[in-house]
């Protein structure tokens, strides 16, 4: 059974760090090329073998608060 729900269901909300604004997402495709986590978090000491499997979304504009490439934001997946 998959841990994600059918492509055409995934709803997803960004929340930026320091903030507390959510925002909705759209979601785009899945990556099919499964990656270490040290590559996102640069730590290089991890005990347990984490892997990651890339997500794309699509921002909306948005004028509540200003995004950077590359800035860390928690997103949370649902149905």
């Amino acid at each position: 059974m998959p841990r994600l729900p059918d492509r055409s269901k995934i709803k997803a909300e960004m929340s930026v760090r320091g903030s507390g604004v959510k925002i909705p997402l759209e979601f785009v495709r899945i990556q099919p090329i499964v990656s270490p986590k040290v590559e996102l978090s640069d730590q290089r000491l991890e005990r347990v073998d984490v892997r990651v499997l890339p997500i794309v979304f699509r921002v909306p504009e948005c004028t509540e608060v200003t995004l950077y490439p590359g800035q860390l934001v928690d997103v949370y997946i649902g149905q």
